[in-house]
């Protein structure tokens, strides 16, 4: 029986550190906001950082900082 819960445990940590270590998103996994009008309607009335983090988490489940998701915005901007 200890030795069951062992594997056990060693199994949920090994899935646990995989999931954890997943490299972060292509550029091109995120939502492109560079045609949205911040504070609007289309963005949900949140800044395009903002609004690029709450979809991205939606789609992903996974949230990005505020600093990532501003050099994202930036970057979908500047290919515009």
């Amino acid at each position: 029986m200890v030795k069951v819960v062992c594997c056990l445990l060693a199994l949920a940590f090994a899935f646990t550190a995989l999931a954890l270590s997943a490299p972060p998103a292509a550029a091109q996994d995120y939502t492109n906001v560079a045609s949205l009008q911040p504070w609007s309607v289309e963005s949900n009335y949140m800044s395009l950082p903002g609004y690029l983090r709450w979809m991205t988490f939606r789609e992903q489940s996974i949230w990005l900082s505020m600093a990532e998701a501003k050099r994202i915005v930036a970057a979908q901007l500047k290919q515009r």
